[in-house]
């Protein structure tokens, strides 16, 4: 299957592992409900701007969604005007969504929930040639290369990021291209040679526009600054002069590029700093969690790339599954599987074709994970949370993980050396059995390919945003007609208005689309204003807003549980659902 390849049978295979990738994200693709950070992808690549929507007033539905319905006349620059001025995210995503959105849009208007996910989807599935490419640049082995497109193809949270209106796929294959540009550079610095200029030229450009793409990619780039900085000072150890060596000279004109096209973005990045719309990188954890969770997160994120127990469902049978999955994956594969990545790792590093490579991927992932912690620890933001944010090193997981998998797959077309011939058999968990290094490597890309169905059948808690099980939770306690409010804080810096009622709205669309019989009135919503520049204040705009509606009705509050005992509205239930915090209060005649 993966022996040595000549090219076409390679290519053959890259375009194999490329169609599973495409499948695999396009499955379901339109199922889950929308969650608020895809509302704003859809809104901004429309060229729509959230400024718009109205304040302190009860809307029809209409009204609240009319902000995701397509806009002919609006154009790219539309939607660079309006991100900028109210998100916290560089444009290049947006504007080549905005083109590719213009092909996929329902035929009452509204964009395609569909058409947003699968450039998500498609750039995921690009990830497959990306990654070859990447561990080929590292070890110059087909097999290497191989195993790490098909591990890219059905990864768990390579999957689940293909599966969102986002930008993190597209940010993957940056970080991919940025890390090609440092392996190249890292193996001729290893030989003290001079890094080419197309390299280097290529390069810059890479992490200018990766930038542009997601400011975190701004991470990667720092990562690989801090693992060539360790090798700077190896070399300065044992010559003095080698800062000043022509190799790394030329080094300092590619940093120096790469920091002139950061520095651009300074502006921008020190305009949202510290506004609401980066308040929810703050860690909520205290006590212990405050110093547990990080490490925690940190290692469910690595697992996550090669495999997903079940961890959502409800019923006898669901909660067998998530125990069973949860302990088999968790308690006895994942030991074994690194425990077995442990001792290939090691024999691959003593071996001169492919130290160079695991010293690569292996110094930029560890620079990465302990930039990481050092934000969390350091500055308090917590970014291993939702695991989205792993996009910065998760290509590196995956090269190193095909790296340690290759010894199992070739031992026995090896000549036949004591290290190799151990990896012929593996030792099975909890049996006295072993199954073939060839068979561990399938049971690998097997268990990651069932994850990613996981993934796609909405069974994990990755996918922790679900405003359908919130609005089914709405319609089936209500008795009057609804209002469903939210808050939001009005200030000098960039914010999005109304993006999380609007998933709501959403999932409030797509149920009376399926059957209106569901509903007995359509449910109207309301967003109450906090603005101290005007004197306005969250709960007086609200009960303003309302005070003219029909009672009694059922008011849904998100994030906010304000007393409204004055205005006849009794709370009676507060809760968490689908990760919507809710308050609901009934309002009676007054």
């Amino acid at each position: 299957m993966l022996k040595k390849f000549s090219p076409q049978p390679v290519s053959l295979w890259i375009l194999v592992w490329f169609a599973i990738a495409l499948s695999l994200r396009l499955i379901h693709l339109s199922v889950p409900s929308l969650w608020m950070d895809e509302v704003a992808t859809i809104l901004f690549s429309l060229g729509n701007s959230s400024h718009t929507i109205p304040l302190n007033e009860v809307i029809s539905l209409d009204q609240l969604l009319q902000h995701l319905e397509v806009t002919p006349s609006a154009t790219a620059a539309d939607v660079v005007e309006n991100l900028l001025a109210e998100d916290n995210h560089p444009p290049t995503y947006f504007v080549i969504a905005h083109a590719w959105m213009q092909l996929f849009h329902r035929a009452d208007g509204y964009a395609s929930v569909w058409g947003a996910r699968s450039l998500s989807a498609m750039f995921g599935a690009l990830g497959v040639p990306a990654i070859y490419l990447l561990a080929w640049v590292n070890f110059q082995n087909r097999t290497i290369g191989l195993l790490c497109a098909a591990l890219i193809a059905v990864s768990p949270l390579d999957v689940f990021l293909s599966q969102e209106a986002r930008h993190y796929t597209l940010a993957i294959l940056m970080v991919m291209a940025s890390l090609i540009c440092y392996s190249l550079s890292m193996r001729a610095l290893l030989k003290k040679e001079t890094i080419h200029w197309p390299v280097g030229l290529s390069w810059v450009a890479i992490n200018a526009l990766s930038l542009s793409v997601h400011y975190f990619c701004g991470l990667t780039i720092v990562a690989e600054a801090v693992s060539l900085l360790f090798l700077l000072i190896q070399q300065c150890r044992t010559d003095a002069s080698a800062w000043k060596q022509a190799h790394w000279l030329r080094l300092y004109i590619v940093a120096a590029g790469t920091l002139a096209s950061v520095i651009i973005w300074l502006p921008l990045l020190l305009n949202f700093y510290g506004s609401p719309q980066s308040s929810f990188l703050k860690s909520g954890a205290v006590g212990w969690q405050q110093w547990v969770n990080p490490i925690v997160q940190s290692l469910a994120g690595y697992l996550y790339a090669v495999l997903s127990p079940v961890t959502n469902g409800y019923g006898i049978l669901s909660v067998t599954a998530i125990v069973a999955s949860c302990f088999l994956l968790l308690a006895v594969y994942a030991p074994w599987l690194i425990n077995q990545l442990r001792r290939s790792l090691s024999f691959q590093i003593r071996q001169t074709h492919s130290r160079r490579g695991i010293q690569s991927m292996g110094g930029f992932f560890l620079s990465a994970n302990v930039l990481f912690l050092l934000i969390c620890y350091g500055l308090g933001f917590d970014i291993t949370r939702g695991h989205r944010y792993s996009f910065v090193f998760f290509p590196s997981i995956l090269v190193i993980v095909g790296a340690g998998l290759m010894p199992f797959w070739i031992a026995k077309t090896t000549s036949g050396t004591t290290s190799s011939q151990s990896f012929e058999r593996v030792k099975l968990p909890l049996l006295n059995q072993s199954i073939t290094g060839k068979a561990f490597v399938i049971t690998v890309v097997v268990i990651a390919f069932l994850g990613s169905q996981v993934i796609v059948n909405n069974a994990s808690s990755l996918k922790f945003y679900k405003a359908n099980q919130f609005v089914d939770l709405v319609r089936s306690e209500s008795t009057y007609p609804i209002v469903i409010g939210t808050e939001t804080t009005i200030t000098a810096q960039p914010i999005v208005i109304g993006i999380e009622i609007m998933s709501v709205g959403w999932e409030v669309k797509r149920q009376l689309d399926d059957s209106a019989q569901r509903w007995l009135k359509r449910p109207q919503f309301v967003i109450a204003e906090n603005n101290a520049t005007k004197g306005f204040e969250s709960q007086t705009q609200l009960v303003q807003s309302f005070s003219s509606v029909l009672r009694p009705l059922d008011l849904w509050l998100l994030n906010m549980s304000p007393d409204l005992t004055d205005t006849v509205c009794a709370a009676i239930k507060k809760g968490n659902r689908g990760s919507f915090s809710y308050t609901h209060y009934v309002c009676g005649s007054s």
